[in-house]
């Protein structure tokens, strides 16, 4: 009787190189599950041109941007979801007498993210904390209603990409800075924060903020401020 060595070993080794492509698909794809997503990878983000966006108004002169951004704020817009990044910025432009729309990003209720103020300036939507600060908007009240799936999502994608970019230490909301004035936020967004916070590697708080560095020699560029306070506990800016 004759054996047939040849065949079982051409089985054994297609069973061996099946599990050694198996291993190494699940060892892909646990990589891919728990590599850190702050790596530059970037986010889909509608530019100022697809949205629309009217020019920065030539006859006002914001603060540039030469300090480092080391704190993300999250803002909801406390309007109608369907008040998109065009009402906001003439709100802001028209309105209050901004230079430009005051957020440096604007996330609708689809998750679809836009481009807001160029982050060469300072942002205007911290009174007094504005230097440093990286202001990100979301459409809607979050005191009436929740932020939706695709809001958090891509809240939580544009922070890790921009973790990557800049050395942010810090996640807040806008009620931190400005505890008792405003509400913003909203509470069921605030809520969330300090495990977003947790997630993307950031401190949740305030304790990272740095003001602005002393006026130098050379012409400061301001940004004009509408001389109407708002209200306490608005849920605006």
């Amino acid at each position: 009787m004759t054996t047939k060595p040849n065949g079982f070993s051409r089985r054994a080794l297609l069973k061996w190189l099946a599990g050694l492509s198996a291993i190494g698909a699940l060892s892909s794809l646990l990589y891919r599950s728990r590599r850190p997503a702050a790596t530059g990878e970037s986010p889909h983000i509608i530019s100022r041109s697809e949205w629309g966006a009217e020019d920065p108004d030539p006859s006002l002169r914001d603060e540039q941007g030469p300090e480092l951004f080391n704190t993300v704020v999250v803002h909801h817009s406390a309007l109608p979801r369907t008040d998109g990044p065009r009402e906001i910025q003439a709100g802001h432009m028209h309105g209050r007498g901004f230079l430009d729309i005051g957020y440096h990003f604007v996330i609708d209720d689809r998750g679809y993210i836009y481009e807001g103020r160029s982050l060469a300036v300072h942002g205007a939507h911290a009174s007094g904390h504005n230097a440093g600060t990286l202001g990100i908007v979301l459409l809607g009240n979050f005191e009436e209603t929740e932020p939706t799936p695709g809001q958090l999502a891509s809240l939580k994608s544009l922070i890790r990409y921009l973790v990557g970019k800049h050395p942010l230490t810090h996640l807040a909301g806008h009620r931190d800075f400005q505890p008792g004035k405003t509400v913003c936020p909203g509470r069921n967004l605030a809520a969330r924060l300090p495990r977003l916070a947790a997630e993307s590697g950031l401190k949740f708080g305030t304790d990272g903020y740095v003001g602005p560095e002393p006026a130098s020699t050379t012409p400061a560029l301001t940004q004009r401020v509408a001389p109407a306070s708002p209200a306490p506990n608005a849920n605006t800016r």
